[in-house]
Formats: C-alpha cells, structure tokens, sequence
C-alpha cells in the first residue's frame, strides 16, 4: 500500500530527539572548557565564594562570568548555596590545578581537537585534512602548548598502566613517540628501581624536557632523540610503549613503526600500545575510538584508528604473539603483546 515504510524508506517519526539530544551536549561541553581555560574551578579551592570575588580574584567582569557560573552547575561541575558557588567533588579532584588528579591542563589539547571537528566537513570535500596536524610546520609554542595539554593524561595514563601489568622485573623500559615523556615518568614514579627513556624527534625531546623537569619519576628518566619510521631506539629494554602514536601513522608506517620498537625489546619482554584510536573489529566501537577517527579526518593525511586485529597482524610480523587488548572505562584502550623472538 502506498504510504508505508519500505526497507530503504525509514517510517517518519514525529520529533528529533536524537538531534536535539546531540545538539544539547554541545553547550556543557565548551563551559567546562571555558571554566577550565579561566581556572573557575581553581580558584574555588578553599571553598565556595560569590559570584563577584570570583570575578575579582579572575579580573572580569562579574556579570559575564556570573552566565558561566550557573551554566557549570546546570553542567554538575559546580554547585550554587545561598548565592556563593563551590565545586563538586569531582572537579575539586580534577579541576583544581596543583591536586595530584588535576587535568585542568587539558584543556589546551581540547581546544585543538574541538576546533578541527567544526571541520570535519570541509576535510572530507577537500580531501586534506583541515586542521592537519605538521608537527614539523608547527612553532615551538604551539607544540609545547600541545604537550602540556597531554601531560596530565599521559601521567594519569601511566598510573593506570603500572596497575594494570606488572612492571616489577623491568629494569629499563623506553617510551615510544611519548611527547612529554608523562607516561614513562609515571611507570619509574611507580616502580623505584627502573629506568626509563622517553624516545621522540629531537625537537618533541627538547621542548619536552622542561615539562618533565617537575614530573614525579621524572629522575630517573633520560631522553633520546630519534625517529621510530628510520631505526629503533639505542640499546635493549624489557619493555617499550607507544602511547597514542600508531594512529598518527599509514598503515605502511604504522607496521614499521611497531617493527622499530619491537627490535628494541629483549625476548619476554613486552610491547604496549596506548591510546583512544584502537577500534573493534567492526568498527562500531568503543565509542571514543569511533569518534576521534572522525578528528583525525581533520588532523592526518595517512594516520587513524586502527582495529585489534590490525594490531595484532603487525605484532605478530614484528616477532610479538600472546597479544592481549583491555578496553579501559574511558574508551581508551591498551593493547599488550609478548616479543617472542
């Protein structure tokens, strides 16, 4: 009968709830972004204040931060009490810069990413990436600007790693294109007898060096410039990790890459691979993966979000089997697999 649903033709539906629920997400997301570029959160600290100490402590005006202020309680960032603002408990844990949790610092690494999304379409018109990523082009302000928005979360990244797998037998472990060398810090800051390398181009491995200066396990860290697509890194380690960097590279790249640190590893040893492009086989999941291989339409001409088997297909040509992948609660994934030769 005319009318009907057919199998291409959807049946209509009388609202768009699916549309105006993505459209809501929008505005929580960018005030916590502006809270977060401001310091709101930091300034909070010691307890609620008022609107207009806020704004003083700040140097604005009150009446413009005020709007921010009960959009960051409707967005459960904060909470408001007889006309004086206070932090919840979660972003008293992470907002609030100089707590061991803070990530407040991401927000410049946020900045980038949000920003190359509003041109998501114009990348895939113009097939170039509209925000592309020229680590190379890039001065050295706007790449430290990225390191430090990643520091926090490669440190916090790290944690996680030392309480996911035993470290205890690794005396030397080198972390792979880890740009400002969190991650390795954060596995030495956990395991008081290792050693670590942070290997990254010399220019990465310069600027990340004063960011690493004030970085707990940091001491016991050294840095190696060099290029994982020419030649692995120097001497033998028991264990190397490639922190969100597989993705930035070709498939071609990508397998010769895992190659390099795969040679730098002792047999028994392990390689890792961290990061939020490590995509189900079907490609549907997990959610955080999905989406940023839409970013890296924006930032990469070659690099994206690989699949698990992928993954295992260039361990197991690089020597590595027993691969093992955890898919962490932020959608975040690390992959393991034991060099065997």
């Amino acid at each position: 009968m005319s009318g009907e649903p057919s199998a291409s033709q959807p049946a209509e539906v009388s609202t768009p709830d699916t549309i105006q629920r993505l459209q809501s997400g929008v505005g929580p997301a960018l005030a916590m972004l502006a809270g977060m570029q401001l310091e709101v959160f930091t300034q909070l600290a010691d307890g609620p204040l008022p609107a207009a100490e806020i704004a003083s402590r700040l140097g604005v005006a009150e009446d413009r931060l005020a709007r921010l202020l009960y959009a960051l309680v409707v967005a459960g960032l904060l909470a408001v009490r007889g006309g004086a603002f206070a932090n919840t408990p979660e972003a008293a844990t992470f907002l609030v810069r100089g707590r061991p949790r803070y990530i407040g610092g991401l927000h410049e690494l946020l900045s980038q990413l949000w920003d190359a999304d509003l041109r998501t379409a114009r990348s895939i018109r113009s097939g170039e990436p509209a925000a592309l990523h020229d680590f190379a082009a890039m001065d050295d302000g706007e790449l430290a600007a990225m390191l430090r928005g990643m520091h926090a979360n490669a440190i916090a990244s790290g944690a996680d790693l030392a309480r996911r797998f035993d470290f205890t037998a690794c005396a030397s472990v080198v972390d792979i294109g880890g740009g400002s060398g969190g991650v390795i810090a954060a596995l030495c800051d956990a395991h008081p007898s290792m050693r670590g390398v942070l290997f990254d181009l010399p220019r990465t491995a310069a600027l990340a060096a004063p960011i690493l200066r004030d970085t707990r396990g940091a001491g016991r860290v050294t840095i190696e410039a060099g290029d994982i697509l020419a030649a692995p890194p120097a001497g033998t380690h028991d264990a190397a990790v490639m922190g969100r960097v597989v993705q930035t590279f070709s498939r071609d790249d990508a397998a010769r890459a895992i190659t390099n640190a795969a040679a730098s590893v002792r047999p028994g040893g392990a390689v890792y691979i961290l990061g939020g492009g490590i995509l189900d086989d079907n490609r549907l999941g997990p959610f955080l993966a999905v989406y940023l291989n839409v970013t890296f339409v924006n930032l990469y001409r070659a690099g994206e979000a690989y699949t698990e088997a992928e993954h295992a297909a260039w361990l197991a040509t690089a020597g590595c089997g027993e691969v093992q992948r955890i898919t962490l609660p932020t959608g975040g994934g690390i992959i393991r697999a034991t060099k065997l030769s």
